[in-house]
């Protein structure tokens, strides 16, 4: 099964944009994004908030 065919909805106007990323893993992340309740989208910053954070990409916030 060709789970990139899922991600796709014909009428969102972003697709295209993503499509034009230079990162194939990014532009998988965000289609994978496409269409998740705002309540996903929010579970989904913050974890890709902790995991920058791990890698010290972002200040830890534990310290503020």
């Amino acid at each position: 099964m060709d789970l990139d065919r899922l991600d796709q909805h014909p009428a969102d106007p972003d697709l295209p944009v993503i499509g034009q990323f230079s990162n194939p893993r990014l532009s998988r992340l965000v289609r994978l994004g496409v269409g998740l309740s705002p309540e996903s989208v929010d579970l989904l910053t913050i974890l890709a908030e902790r995991l920058r954070t791990a890698e010290r990409a972002l200040p830890d916030p534990a310290f503020f």
